[in-house]
């Protein structure tokens, strides 16, 4: 091929097999990095950004490696590989028809994450049927047939079809035996495994900010400072850090090679030259948003995740600990931007909060339960001029158990909380709230209570009612630019804004009156822990709870032995 013709997309390997890039993690990666992209960027300034995906011989869609550009390069060098040099130069080639378009993203990034809450113990079903046929070895014509048998066995077709094992067992010859070993050795289900997520901002982030002012630095501080334009510049200090003592400054000279005046630099506290382009930033924008940049990551290790409430004035009053949680898949090859977040990829949006009720049992709320993906995938799907959006949503994994995933993982999250119960909102509150707006009803009337009814029969726990108190509508919380305020009926204020929103909700419990309503709700007070959550269907109760009764197992044989319980340092020294 001479240099003139343009690389292929796809990076093809000995065995059949392909490499591809993928960008739809692009924002991430330099969010998660904190990675300042030069204005005029080469391709391998954005390798550790661009994602490495792989398609196997026989699939339509390539799957997510797991490694950035630069990160599967430096596997293969650490391995002398010998693709080294073809991969780099492929790589080279595809990037470079494309860096018009990278640069037009961000050069650097905001302070947005999707913060991973907690790994969920989801397990899929098809291992453990594979196990119980029995079957140790057999010919590949043998493990199909038994493989598409077991949907009659409670194994969901979706599962199997996304395991890839049928397809993978297509490429060997029919009468080639394999082990159980090899056969379990071609699930993979990692694509769509979820996360449980949170928007947050992430770092240092310092709440003073910055103030304008207009103090001249003298000329014989330039040198110490490393001021651009020393000797025959005038600086002066434009903006101020409040409480860090950064600071933004404005240089004005002009040379012979370039025409513009004002430059602005940013100085650290010491007020010595922070890192930045040789000729400075454009615009005090540009080096504002540089400072900040620079100082979450100098003082990183003082931060924390800060999960951000968008929609949380549309929660019912009361309650507290409210949570937005997002349920992502990640490592699903398909991008999808949701309507409510940023985050890419949310497959399903719940928005929770822990309230008391009448009897005083702790629950935990879910207000709302919605899938934007699966919405648009539906609104898509309607024949006629309906209202879509102008690219068509990728196609979703969880077509019809959405729903089900959510209160599956809704119950562990509520039990891991240490609720008494998982309650959540009525068809009748919903349509109340979006009055006018086309609320799921058949979400809220049917799904989710027979998502729910198929949770407990497995687990042996029953659907009841439980009465809410909520407060009425005479104090009313709503979120001013001032803050919080608490107000009454007709909309007056009652008392001064408030600066979170639990304390408007405190002073506002305590002057209102209140309500009774009845949420459906699921006890789990009795329950044993949850140790495992099936990743498709409900399973059985053993395989939700199969760690836990090995433990209690444990426990009674050596309480029957007269032994001590181990501890945990016990057991990691016995191990």
């Amino acid at each position: 091929m001479s240099k003139s013709e343009p690389q292929p997309l796809l990076f093809a390997l000995p065995d059949g097999g392909a490499l591809g890039l993928n960008v739809s993690r692009f924002d991430e990666h330099q969010r998660r990095l904190r990675l300042r992209l030069p204005k005029t960027a080469t391709c391998w300034d954005y390798a550790p950004l661009i994602d490495v995906v792989f398609r196997e011989p026989g699939f339509d869609v390539a799957r997510y490696t797991g490694k950035t550009v630069s990160q599967w390069l430096a596997d293969w060098q650490a391995r002398d590989s010998p693709h080294c040099d073809r991969f780099m130069a492929w790589y080279e080639g595809v990037v470079h028809r494309f860096l018009a378009t990278l640069a037009r993203r961000p050069r650097i990034p905001d302070n947005h994450y999707a913060i991973e809450l907690v790994a969920l113990p989801l397990q899929p079903t098809l291992p453990s049927l594979i196990r119980q046929t029995g079957l140790k070895r057999a010919t590949v014509e043998h493990w199909q047939a038994t493989l598409n048998a077991l949907p009659a066995k409670g194994l969901r077709a979706e599962e199997l079809s996304e395991s890839g094992a049928l397809t993978r067992l297509q490429q060997l010859s029919a009468d080639a035996v394999l082990s159980q070993a090899q056969v379990l050795a071609l699930i993979d289900l990692r694509h769509v495994v979820p996360k449980l997520v949170s928007e947050s901002h992430f770092g240092f982030l310092a709440q003073a900010g910055w103030r304008e002012c207009c103090q001249r630095v003298p000329a014989k501080e330039f040198k110490r400072r490393g001021l651009i334009g020393a000797g025959h510049g005038v600086v002066h200090v434009r903006f101020r850090h409040r409480s860090l003592g950064w600071s933004v400054v404005r240089t004005r000279y002009r040379d012979l090679i370039e025409e513009r005046t004002d430059w602005w630099s940013v100085l650290d506290d010491k007020g010595r030259m922070v890192t930045a382009p040789a000729q400075g930033f454009e615009s005090p924008e540009g080096a504002i948003e540089y400072a900040e940049l620079e100082i979450s990551r100098r003082f990183h290790r003082w931060g924390t995740d800060r999960a951000l409430a968008k929609w949380e004035h549309f929660s019912l009053p009361g309650g507290d600990g409210y949570r937005e949680l997002l349920v992502q898949i990640d490592d699903w090859i398909g991008t999808y931007a949701p309507r409510h977040y940023r985050t890419r990829n949310v497959l399903v949006h719940i928005r929770t909060s822990m309230r008391t009720t009448e009897s005083g049992r702790r629950v935990l709320f879910l207000d709302e339960i919605q899938s934007d993906w699966h919405a648009d995938l539906h609104a898509e799907a309607k024949p006629g001029p309906a209202k879509r959006r102008d690219m068509p949503p990728p196609d979703a994994p969880f077509r019809k158990e959405w729903p089900l995933l959510s209160m599956k993982l809704m119950l562990w999250w509520a039990q891991r909380l240490g609720a008494q119960g998982l309650a959540w909102s009525s068809a009748e509150l919903q349509g109340a709230r979006w009055r006018g707006y086309g609320p799921p009803e058949a979400l809220y009337q049917t799904v989710l209570p027979e998502a729910a009814r198929a949770i407990t029969n497995t687990l042996g726990l029953t659907v009841a009612t439980t009465t809410v108190p909520v407060r009425a509508g005479n104090r009313q919380v709503e979120l001013t630019r001032r803050g919080w305020q608490v107000n009454a009926r007709d909309g007056t204020p009652v008392t001064k804004p408030f600066r979170s929103r639990a304390q408007a909700e405190c002073f506002a419990d305590l002057t209102g009156h209140f309500a009774a309503l009845d949420f459906p709700v699921i006890w789990i007070d009795g329950l044993e822990p949850v140790t495992a959550v099936p990743l498709y269907g409900t399973s059985t109760a053993a395989a939700w709870l199969r760690n836990s009764n090995r433990r209690a197992k444990a426990g009674s044989d050596a309480a029957s032995r007269g032994e001590q319980p181990a501890t945990g340092a016990t057991q990691a020294r016995t191990s």
